[in-house]
C-alpha cells in the first residue's frame, strides 16, 4: 500500500524525486539522463524541473516537447558539468523559468532545439537558453528561441568561446541575445528580431557578431567591453550603440567600450546608424550607413576606413578621423625602392616604415573632424630617414613618391 501511495504522489508531482534514466529506462519529470535517450512522446507538464543530463550522452527529443507548469525556479533541461561533451537535439522546451540551462558544461552540442514561452512575463523573469557557471566552448546550432519572458539566450559570466550559429532568436521580453562578462563568444549567420535590444554586450571581450540579419532592436555594446567585432550582415531599423556605463561593482566603476570594429555589411535606420558615447578606438570600415544621421558622438573618437559619413551630430566632445589604407612606394631618383623611411603623423604617432620594396602599408588619416571646432581639417605626415625629413599633406601619400 505504501509503495502504491508513493507511486501516485510521484506521478502527481511530475517525478520530483528523480531517478536515473535513459537507455532502456523511460525518463520522467525530474529524472537524471545518464544514457542515450530518445523521447517517445511529449514529457510533462512537469511541476518542477524537466530533465537533468548528467553524462556525456545524446538526448534526442525526436521532435517532442518537455513541458513545465511555470513553477518559479524550474528548469526544462539542465546539462551539468559532468555531462560535458553531451548532445541535445530535436527538442522543444516550454513552460519553465529557464528552458535549456548549461551549467559548467563544455563542448556540448545543442542542435535543432526550440526554447519558447519560458519564464514569467509579468515579472520579466526567465530565459530561453542560459549558459551559466562558466559553461564554455559549447555550440548552439539552428536553435529557435522566442517569446521568453526576459532574455532569449543568456551567455553569462565566465562562459567563454561559445558559438551560436544559424539561430533564430526573436520576440523575447528584453534582450534577444546577451553576452555578460565573458570572452571569445560568437553569434554567426543568425536572424534576430522583435525585442527592445537585439544583442547586448556588457563587460565582454572579443565578442564576434558575424553575418547576422538583425531586424529591429539595437546592437548595444556597453561598459568594459573590448575588441568587439561586427562583421558583415545587416542591422535594419536599429543602431549600433557604444556606451559608457557605471557598474555597481566598484572594481569596475565607470567604463566605456574599447576597440570596437564595425566592418562591412549595412546599417539602416530612421534615426542614427552608429551612436558612440565615451568609447575609444572605434573603427567603421567599409560599412554602408543608410540613415539620416549616420554617426552621433559624445566624448568619443571614431576612425573611418572606406566610408565617409557626413559630419557627425555631436552631443559633446569628439572627433572623426577619415583614413585610408596606405598605397605608397618611396623611390629614389633612379626609381629604386628606398627602405627604412619612417612615416608618421605630425602628432608623432607612427603610420609605418617602408619595407624592402619601398612600400608602406599602414593606415593614413587624411582629414579630421573635431566636434569642438565643427569643421574638417586636412592632416599632414612626416617622412624621415637618416636625418632627412619631408612633410606633405596626407592626401598626397599615395602612389610613387620620389625621395
Amino acid at each position: 500500500m505504501l509503495s502504491l501511495v508513493l507511486a501516485i504522489l510521484l506521478g502527481a508531482a511530475g517525478g520530483v524525486l528523480g531517478a536515473d534514466c535513459g537507455g532502456g529506462r523511460a525518463c520522467r519529470c525530474g529524472d537524471r539522463v545518464v544514457a542515450d535517450y530518445v523521447l517517445p512522446a511529449d514529457l510533462g507538464p512537469c511541476a518542477g524541473d524537466g530533465l537533468r543530463v548528467r553524462r556525456a550522452v545524446v538526448l534526442d527529443g525526436n521532435g517532442h516537447l518537455v513541458r513545465g507548469r511555470g513553477a518559479p525556479g524550474g528548469v526544462g533541461v539542465q546539462v551539468d558539468g559532468s555531462a560535458s561533451g553531451a548532445r541535445v537535439v530535436h527538442l522543444g522546451i516550454t513552460g519553465f523559468e529557464r528552458g535549456l540551462r548549461l551549467v559548467k558544461a563544455e563542448r556540448v552540442r545543442v542542435e535543432g532545439v526550440a526554447a519558447h514561452d519560458n519564464g514569467d512575463p509579468a515579472a520579466r523573469v526567465g530565459y530561453g537558453i542560459d549558459l551559466a557557471g562558466g559553461a564554455s566552448r559549447n555550440v548552439l546550432v539552428r536553435v529557435q528561441v522566442f517569446r521568453n519572458a526576459d532574455e532569449g539566450i543568456h551567455v553569462g559570466s565566465g562562459a567563454h568561446e561559445n558559438r551560436i550559429v544559424e539561430a533564430e532568436v526573436h520576440d523575447n521580453g528584453r534582450e534577444n541575445v546577451y553576452f555578460l562578462r565573458n570572452h571569445g563568444n560568437v553569434l554567426a549567420r543568425s536572424r534576430v528580431w522583435g525585442a527592445p535590444t537585439a544583442v547586448y554586450v556588457k563587460h565582454a571581450a572579443r565578442t564576434v557578431l558575424e553575418e547576422n540579419r538583425i531586424t529591429s532592436g539595437n546592437v548595444h555594446v556597453r561598459g568594459d567591453s573590448r575588441d568587439t567585432l561586427l562583421v558583415g550582415g545587416v542591422v535594419a531599423r536599429g543602431a549600433v550603440v557604444l556606451q559608457r556605463y557605471r557598474d555597481r561593482d566598484a572594481k569596475i566603476g565607470l567604463r566605456a567600450p574599447v576597440g570596437t570594429t564595425v566592418r562591412g555589411g549595412r546599417i539602416a535606420s530612421d534615426g542614427a546608424c552608429v551612436r558612440v558615447e565615451g568609447a575609444t578606438a572605434t573603427t567603421l570600415e567599409d560599412v554602408t550607413l543608410d540613415c539620416p544621421r549616420p554617426l552621433e558622438l559624445d566624448g568619443a573618437t571614431v576612425v573611418t576606413l572606406g566610408v565617409r559619413p557626413g559630419p557627425p551630430r555631436c552631443s559633446g566632445s569628439g572627433r572623426v578621423e577619415h583614413a585610408r589604407r596606405g598605397a605608397l612606394r618611396v623611390l629614389d631618383a633612379d626609381g629604386q625602392p628606398v627602405p627604412g623611411v619612417e612615416v608618421r603623423r605630425t602628432d608623432g604617432s607612427s603610420v609605418g616604415v617602408t619595407d624592402a620594396r619601398g612600400a608602406c602599408p599602414g593606415v593614413v588619416v587624411e582629414s579630421v573632424f573635431t566636434c569642438a571646432e565643427g569643421r574638417m581639417e586636412e592632416t599632414e605626415v612626416v617622412l624621415q630617414r637618416e636625418g632627412r625629413t619631408r612633410t606633405l599633406p596626407a592626401r598626397e601619400l599615395r602612389g610613387e613618391l620620389r625621395w
